[in-house]
């Protein structure tokens, strides 16, 4: 059964798709990237062992969130099985990332031509990211190549992030939302070859909503990192997340409101980095003398090297919370709760210090903040958890074996 779309979304979503097709036609066409990293032309028709076409709705952006990483190493990762071709549903240009795309050995092509492409180019997978972009194009692919295989790459589970902000919230739009997504992503989980989670937790949930789905687990996805200064050498907490998401701005909300007052009991004036871009002005407004409001940060690595502590004061969300890897891959200790915890198996008081209330999160912090010992001790561990299950060499593993279980270890499609 369809989806039923609320009367208040639907009306938006038929703005805002009229908007996009208006610009999207406007908008120039790409032209294919057929060059590798040493500069050698790839014939747009070679034949590869797998052919696999990506859809996201923006070009990946590894720079400005952890979305982003993990697409631009999950396409590094299938050209190791064959050229792949990515397909934005973004009209916005971007050319430092188009470029990045195309020296890892990714093509590029643009969204008006993803039909004949399927047609000419005769694919073995299209992998199809987020639910909307999903929902959009997969009655056109397949109705273009009805042998190709299907791959609904969830990344969060949207109905599973909206039903706990509706709870926290009370807000019934919240609630309608959640509605719409839990019936959206059930029926693509349902309508694809395969369905791709990044935690156990979000396939256990969507797996009793599908329980006929094939599914998969390809979680975030962190390289290790330089660790930077030691304990003594630093100072001060660090937040990094994008404002667009609103499980991020409510964590800078809590965090101000009901944990820091906490913690400067004990430690007055310490300071606080705020990083990410889109902050609206109530939380600029958070800016002072103790607090730093910083926008998007192009090079995050010395800000990771000389922070004491990352916090993720997160009270609703889904899947992996890509933030959290991140600070890890650092060996920087986090604090969080465990919404933010999630779906990474992170051992309370080995990997992360947990603290749901806001007392119990203060407590915590403090703790870590002032105890060299146990500073060195999660930040060691959380490092060499990242090592064990999330770096770019485990989690190709896993994405090989997904496009090997979907295509079968033998066969192509020439």
């Amino acid at each position: 059964m369809r989806a039923v779309l609320p009367p208040s979304l639907r009306f938006w979503l038929k703005f805002t798709r009229a908007k996009l097709l208006a610009g999207w036609r406007k908008a120039p066409q790409q032209n294919y990237f057929k060059q590798d990293a040493s500069g050698q032309t790839r014939a747009a028709n070679t034949k590869a062992q797998r052919r696999v076409i990506v859809f996201d709705d923006h070009l990946p952006a590894p720079d400005r969130d952890a979305g982003g990483v993990r697409m631009s190493l999950i396409l590094k990762s299938l050209v190791k099985l064959g050229q792949p071709v990515f397909i934005s549903l973004s009209k916005l240009r971007q050319p430092e990332y188009e470029r990045l795309l195309a020296e890892d050995g990714v093509e590029l092509a643009s969204w008006l031509d993803y039909k004949q492409l399927i047609k000419e180019r005769r694919f073995d997978v299209a992998l199809l990211s987020r639910p909307d972009v999903a929902a959009s194009l997969l009655p056109s692919i397949k109705k273009a190549d009805p042998h190709i295989k299907t791959i609904f790459d969830t990344v969060d589970l949207a109905f599973v992030r909206l039903e706990r902000e509706y709870r926290l919230t009370g807000d019934e739009k919240v609630a309608q939302e959640a509605q719409y997504y839990r019936k959206l992503e059930t029926r693509l989980a349902q309508s694809c070859d395969q369905v791709w989670c990044v935690t156990t937790d979000d396939l256990a949930v969507l797996k009793q909503a599908a329980p006929s789905a094939r599914f998969e687990i390809i979680p975030t996805i962190h390289a290790l990192q330089d660790r930077g200064q030691s304990f003594a050498a630093r100072q001060g907490l660090l937040f990094i997340g994008n404002f667009l998401h609103r499980p991020n701005a409510d964590a800078i909300h809590y965090f101000m409101r009901e944990i820091d007052p906490l913690v400067r009991k004990a430690i007055p004036d310490l300071k606080v980095f705020v990083v990410g871009e889109h902050a609206p002005p109530e939380i600029v407004a958070y800016g002072s003398q103790h607090v730093s409001i910083t926008g998007y940060v192009p090079d995050v690595d010395p800000i990771f090297h000389n922070c004491r502590v990352f916090i993720a004061p997160l009270r609703f969300g889904s899947g992996v919370k890509g933030k959290i890897g991140q600070a890890l891959s650092y060996g920087l200790p986090v604090v969080t709760t465990s919404i933010g915890a999630e779906g990474m198996s992170l051992e309370q008081g080995r990997d992360v210090v947990i603290g749901d209330e806001a007392r119990e999160f203060a407590t915590g912090l403090i703790r870590v903040y002032g105890d060299a010992e146990l500073w060195q001790r999660l930040s060691d561990h959380g490092y060499n958890h990242i090592a064990r299950h999330f770096t770019p060499q485990v989690v190709e593993e896993n994405i090989h074996r997904a496009i090997k279980n979907i295509c079968g270890p033998d066969e192509t499609n020439g």
